[in-house]
Formats: C-alpha cells, sequence, structure tokens
C-alpha cells in the first residue's frame, strides 16, 4: 500500500498547556474499558457466542458472501437498541446494508458528528475472524455507542456502521453521496478501520486527512486531544490520506473527514486478511489508546456548541473576531469585537496540520506573518478555560 506522503507530528504538553481538560470527556475517556473491547472483538470474530433473538450463535465470518455478515447486522443492531438509541439502516444491493445508531441533539439535532467502521470482512472463507481488520472499529464504535447513551450533547451523534467496505465502499459510498444530494449537515466523520496491531509498541497511530471541507482542522482537533486527554499515541500525520477505506467516500462528496488507524507503512498487519487475523495478535494497551482517542476527539466535538470546522458550516452564535487583512502580507490583526471578553489564545496553523505559533491577550492581537510561507492557515482562538471559541481562515500572500 502506497501512502503518497507521511508527516510526524510531534504536538508536546507545552505547546497546548493553554488549553485545558472538559471534565465531561474525562469522564467519557475514563469509561473505555478493554475488557467491554476485547469482549465485543472475540464475539464478532467467532471466539465468543452471541444472542440474537435469544438465540445462542457464532459468527465465523463477516464477509458479504456469509451468513454471518448478517448475523453481525443483526449483533450490532441488538446492541445499539440495548443503550436505547434509535435505530435506521439503508440497504444499497442485494445483500448490503448499512446501520445507524442515532442519538438526537438536545439543540441542533439537523447537525451530525459521526463515527463509524466497516463491520464486514475478508478473505472470503468459511472461518475468516476479520479482528483487526475490522472487528477492532466497530467494537470500538459499538463502545462509543454504549458510553455515549449515558450523555446528552447539543448535536446528534451517529454511530455509523458500514458493509461492503471491502468491495469498494460501496456503503459509505452510497451513503455520503444521498447525504450530499439531499444537503445533509454532517460536522465531521471519524473512520475507525484497523485498530489493534502494533508489532514493534512504538504506539505510532496513522492520522488521515485532506486538505477538503474541514478536514485538517478535526485532525488538528484529534492532535489536541491526544496531548491534553495524555492518550499516549505518537500521531503520523498522513496527507493526502489513503483512498482505501470508508472516510475517503467522506472526501469524495466534500464532507470533513478523518481516519484513526494503526501504521500501515512502517508496521502493517502481517496478518491483514488472513485467517490468523485474531484477538491473539492484538497489542491491547494500543487499541485501548487509539479507542479513547477516538472517543474523546468525538466527545470534545459534540460539547462544543460553537464547534466550526469547515467554511461550510456556520457558527452558531455571533462572531466574536474579526481577522484582516485576508489575504495578508505581513502583519495579520485579531480584533475582538465581543464585550466582557477575558484573556484569549490564538493558535495557528499550517494546512498540513502543524502548529506554527500560539499568541495571548484581552485586546487586539497584531501578529508578524511576514516571514510564513504562502498558503492557507488556521486560526483556533480559545478561552482560558480552554474553551473553542471560534475558527478562522486565512491567507497568506
Amino acid at each position: 500500500m502506497k501512502l503518497k506522503f507521511i508527516l510526524i507530528a510531534s504536538f508536546n504538553l507545552i505547546t497546548l498547556s493553554g488549553w485545558t481538560q472538559n471534565s465531561t470527556v474525562q469522564s467519557i475517556v475514563e469509561k473505555v474499558e478493554l475488557d467491554s473491547l476485547t469482549f465485543f472483538v472475540k464475539q464478532l470474530s467467532g471466539e465468543k457466542k452471541v444472542f440474537i433473538n435469544g438465540v445462542p450463535d457464532t459468527i465465523y465470518s463477516r464477509h458479504i458472501d456469509q451468513d454471518g455478515n448478517e448475523k453481525a447486522f443483526q449483533f450490532i443492531k441488538q446492541k445499539l437498541f440495548s443503550y436505547g438509541h434509535e435505530i435506521d439502516s439503508q440497504q444499497f444491493s442485494t445483500n448490503g446494508k448499512n446501520l445507524f445508531g442515532i442519538k438526537s441533539g438536545t439543540v441542533f439535532s439537523d447537525r451530525k458528528l459521526i463515527i463509524g467502521a466497516h463491520y464486514d470482512n475478508r478473505p472470503a472463507i468459511k472461518i475468516a475472524p476479520g479482528a483487526d481488520d475490522n472487528a477492532s472499529g466497530t467494537a470500538a464504535v459499538i463502545e462509543a455507542a454504549r458510553i455515549f447513551s449515558k450523555y446528552n450533547f447539543p448535536f446528534t451523534i451517529v454511530f455509523a456502521f458500514w458493509d461492503e467496505e471491502e468491495q469498494g465502499l460501496i456503503g459509505s459510498k452510497a451513503y455520503t453521496s444521498l447525504a450530499a444530494a439531499n444537503g445533509d449537515s454532517i460536522i465531521g466523520y471519524i473512520n475507525l478501520d484497523m485498530l489493534g496491531w502494533d508489532g514493534n509498541s512504538d504506539f505510532v497511530a496513522d492520522l488521515h486527512t485532506r486538505p477538503i471541507a474541514g478536514s485538517v482542522q478535526l485532525a488538528e482537533k484529534v492532535s489536541e486531544v491526544n496531548s491534553r486527554y495524555s492518550v499516549g499515541l505518537n500521531l503520523h500525520f498522513v496527507n493526502p490520506g489513503i483512498g482505501a477505506t470508508d472516510h475517503a467516500a467522506f472526501w469524495s462528496n466534500g464532507f470533513t473527514a478523518i481516519g484513526i488507524n494503526e501504521e500501515y507503512s512502517n508496521d502493517f498487519n502481517p496478518f491483514y486478511h488472513s485467517p490468523a487475523d485474531s484477538l491473539g495478535q492484538f497489542n491491547l494497551q494500543f487499541y485501548e489508546k487509539c479507542t479513547k482517542l477516538a472517543i474523546a476527539t468525538l466527545a470534545e466535538c459534540a460539547l462544543d456548541r460553537n464547534l466550526v470546522l469547515s467554511a461550510k458550516e456556520k457558527p452558531l452564535s455571533k462572531e466574536m473576531f474579526k481577522v484582516y487583512p485576508n489575504p495578508v502580507g505581513n502583519y495579520l490583526t485579531i480584533e475582538k469585537v465581543t464585550q466582557g471578553l477575558n484573556e484569549y489564545e490564538v493558535k495557528v496553523y499550517n494546512e498540513m496540520g502543524q502548529f506554527i505559533q500560539m499568541s495571548s491577550s484581552n485586546e487586539n492581537i497584531n501578529m508578524n506573518v511576514s516571514s510564513y510561507p504562502t498558503g492557507a492557515y488556521t486560526l483556533r482562538i480559545g478561552s482560558k478555560k480552554g474553551s473553542l471559541l471560534e475558527t478562522k481562515t486565512w491567507i497568506k500572500l
């Protein structure tokens, strides 16, 4: 598998020290249970029996041509129902079905954040565990659905399970093309595909993004969360991210999306698409960290009423800052237009998601950007207490 570009991001705690933890997000992260995750993986990969409509059964394979594919669909559906989520599905081919658990937002129910994974697998044989690819991601989304059921959020959260990813992202393409045609307001999508393998125990995870909608900004958010909540992963930004998994379907339709995956280029799982892809090959500490990072990022976004990742998204409150001139040559002015706001912080990122500089003030900021290379940049403006207030994009001439 070729990756066109890999950028190693080394964001440290000092860089992000101005952004404090959200106690609700921390509570959510602490509820991630490795025992729960591994039990779901065992059920999805045939190591443990499942109960479907009260009858014990075993999912030996989730390949589209095996009856275990339908069993997996029904098993996940029952889990979502048990957590109290609204259930929806999308049949897009004779056998292909996407599944959704929906937790409606309390304020902005028409705006959606989605976390998803494909539940089908390979190889096309009767016994194919598919533990890493992709029971690992599927179990992580089920775990998110379990934990999030106990909380309320202003935005709607969708827990998505895609089918026929292994045939060319057919399920996610069917969903995103329809969502784009309907003008759905999808704030962002987090894709989880292969989270269990870390053969050299270096805790390196790939973070796939592209300069489409607010995808780079969402990747920046993931990196901030990794530091803020001491998740402990070493993140590789991959830009442009690979097109071989479901986040690519969102990019193709202009939506904000990122993918969290184990390292593909230097530590690829040798048991990929083989009958030996089992839970026994997992680095469990790495798997737990990947799941915590995804769930913490989803929670951070879901609790931020002023979240704006893309120019397509409209701010939910009155503009608090003005940034000019735009495009800019030498000096960028950040004007505070809201009265009563105390000290705030401004962080600058380039279009690859790299942190450039930070400034803080309780007045206007006149930032010298004369040495910046030509290109697009993002400002993330936050309060001293850690809340994101606004996101601004500008061009350096």
